[in-house]
């Protein structure tokens, strides 16, 4: 808060009332929805809301995004801790808040050791993947109240197939009225994107109950909504095994909080040109779980669908989230009861419309037509949650991405470097024809930091492309683009060294780091190249080579 206050600028207040009244609507119909997703009461969402926008205020480096209940976090509260509570209702309750302050706690930790680069090694392509894969799980858990039919349970195939064969069941005013608010939902979108659609929707469907007999013909309701502000819930320290067993879903959401969150927050600085924290938002992110535990909510992080919302009406501060906050407090005191004969139907609708948009089917495209085995890694994780559940599928693409990370780092890139006529440049020869080699020179580099793993991949396709070239003297390894070097890679370049001068030729550094200078020193791999000096550039070594032969 301290960043934006003092910068504040009067002229941009009406925009960020507007902009925060406007987030309130669709907060609310999305907070009843998601505490229903995640089979919690519906006030439990507005609590979850409220506590998430409030620390927000304080914490969040992000003009633009606001932090809140989202769909794919209530769907994984749901489905992990109700494994755990085996169908107690009470049990699950006081275990949803245990999850969510231990969310909390673990993205404090994380902010402790400053892990907040940690996000970027879970590659867009596995979030392409998992994100469709979560919309799909999502929507299948509303068919049963989208229909009217009751029953469905268990991973997605098992809902569609449940559904599929209890079609004869369906509740033709339910699913009329369901279908009539994706309808809604859907022309509001395209039609007048700015407006409150969601709210507009549920409105519409609380009058429609009021002046018809719809919910005497079986469309079910919310029910009774408890006024009030959220008060102090501190729950019932669970046993061992029970927090063992809570502790990896506690993890997992994490994992996708903080994901959802912070790719939410990069888009708009990079869209606005502001810099933003990362391990900052990991504090935010930990107080707002913490809070939301407290206050009798549930676990919340960054929403781009209401990000996207509050930057499109002209949200220009963190201060959106002061006037979120106050709305939410006005319903809660005073409007809960408006909501009460709300349909169910209506909220698998909020539910459906809202997460469509995490299905990317133009990147999907794109990787398919872009790269077939990364389209393969992002159907991997699209299937891990269909088939394994949301739990396993973040944990599935947690792992895919460190795969894809360590595939890449140890697999370089490395280009055979040749001469720009009449200049001391050099550059890769497959990449520019015209540069032309020395004859008794072999300039080699690595597109990549060296380290153990992929320290003999490089060694190996070093010896291939050298084995291509006679009467080679020297052989110059550019580092330019190898900042680092660690013990393993200087052991393996060492060894290349000494088989290199059995065979006469000599093994020279251009373009290191003083770290890697460093390395090199202390390992004595410096003395036996001829000596290294910090950034020298590739001419400069070979001429400095020259003249040591020529004395």
């Amino acid at each position: 808060m301290r960043e934006w206050l003092p910068q504040y600028d009067m002229a941009w207040l009406r925009l960020d009332i507007v902009a925060g009244i406007t987030v309130a609507a669709a907060v609310i119909p999305e907070g009843l929805a998601y505490a229903s997703l995640a089979n919690l009461p519906p006030q439990t969402g507005l609590y979850a809301g409220l506590m998430a926008v409030g620390v927000y205020l304080f914490l969040g480096t992000s003009r633009q995004v606001i932090v809140g209940p989202t769909s794919a976090l209530a769907i994984l509260l749901a489905s992990g801790v109700g494994s755990v509570a085996a169908g107690n209702v009470a049990s699950y309750s006081s275990l949803v808040v245990v999850t969510t302050l231990l969310v909390g706690v673990v993205a404090v930790i994380a902010w402790t050791f400053r892990l907040g680069f940690l996000v970027h090694f879970i590659s867009e392509t596995v979030l392409t993947g998992f994100s469709a894969g979560a919309a799909l799980y999502i929507m299948s858990t509303q068919l049963g109240k989208l229909f009217g039919i009751e029953g469905a349970s268990g991973p997605f195939y098992q809902r569609i197939w449940y559904t599929i064969s209890h079609l004869g069941e369906t509740n033709p005013e339910t699913l009329t009225v369901g279908i009539a608010g994706i309808t809604l939902l859907i022309l509001g979108e395209r039609l007048l994107p700015r407006a409150p659609n969601a709210l507009i929707v549920v409105i519409l469907s609380i009058v429609l109950m009021a002046v018809t007999n719809l919910e005497a013909r079986g469309v079910d309701i919310v029910g009774s909504i408890p006024s009030g502000l959220p008060s102090l819930t501190v729950p019932a320290i669970p046993d061992i095994s029970t927090l063992s067993a809570l502790t990896p879903i506690a993890v997992a959401l994490f994992l996708l909080s903080y994901v959802e969150g912070i790719s939410a927050v990069e888009t708009f600085a990079r869209r606005h040109d502001y810099r933003t924290d990362p391990n900052q938002e990991l504090l935010a992110d930990g107080v707002a779980n913490l809070a939301a535990g407290f206050g009798g909510g549930f676990v919340v992080g960054g929403s781009m669908s209401r990000s996207a919302l509050n930057d499109a009406v002209g949200g220009k501060t963190q201060l959106t989230n002061a006037v979120v906050a106050l709305v939410l407090v006005v319903v809660l005191l005073f409007l809960t009861g408006v909501f009460r004969t709300l349909p169910e139907t209506i909220l698998a609708a909020v539910v459906i419309v809202a997460v469509k948009a995490l299905i990317d089917t133009t990147a999907l495209r794109q990787l398919y037509h872009v790269s077939k085995s990364e389209f393969a890694i992002a159907m991997a994780a699209l299937l891990g949650v269909l088939t394994v559940g949301m739990l396993w599928g973040v944990f599935v693409g947690v792992v895919l991405s460190l795969l894809v990370t360590v595939s890449q780092v140890s697999n370089p890139s490395t280009h055979e470097l040749g001469q720009i006529a009449e200049t001391d440049h050099f550059v890769a020869l497959d990449l520019n024809p015209a540069a032309t080699t020395l004859p008794d020179v072999f300039v080699y580099r690595v597109e990549a930091e060296l380290f153990y793993a992929n320290a003999d991949t490089v060694r190996s396709d070093f010896l291939d492309r050298l084995a291509e070239r006679n009467s080679v003297e020297l052989v110059v390894f550019d580092l330019t683009s190898s900042p680092t070097v660690d013990f393993g890679a200087a052991q393996t370049l060492e060894k290349l060294q000494q088989k290199l001068e059995s065979r006469g030729i000599d093994l020279r550094f251009a373009g290191a780091e003083s770290d890697v200078v460093q390395m090199f020193e202390t390992t004595g791999l410096a003395a036996k190249a001829g000596g290294v000096n910090p950034e020298e550039s590739i001419a400069a070594v070979i001429d400095r080579w020259r003249v040591e032969q020529s004395s």
